[in-house]
């Protein structure tokens, strides 16, 4: 049998040198690849529990603002109430004068 030449050699080792460097850049890869799919799981995990939290806050904030219509509401109605109440006293405080006057006369 023919023994290979020493350039078929040379050849085959390159080859293998080759194949050898692509070997571990796809084992970098792989495990870049796989570092990159847990960092997304845990950015995926971050980001419901951003949306959980911000669906809370959206509902303590309209919460909020019922409460806060209510308040105001309300304060508007005792303003209302008390201008009412402060007129209505002034009138029957002119009454009763004017009443006193009369009998004076």
């Amino acid at each position: 049998m023919n023994e290979p030449s020493a350039s078929l050699w040379k050849k085959l080792n390159e080859v293998s040198d080759r194949l050898q460097r692509v070997s571990e850049q796809l084992i970098e890869a792989n495990a870049i690849n796989k570092s990159y799919h847990q960092a997304l799981e845990q950015q995926r995990i971050k980001v419901e529990v951003l949306e959980q939290d911000n669906h809370k806050a959206q509902g303590a904030i309209g919460m909020l603002k019922w409460g806060l219509g209510i308040v105001i509401s309300i304060a508007i109605s005792g303003g209302s109430w008390a201008v009412t109440s402060i007129n209505q006293l002034k009138q029957d405080v002119a009454i009763v004068q004017s009443q006193r006057e009369d009998k004076k006369q």
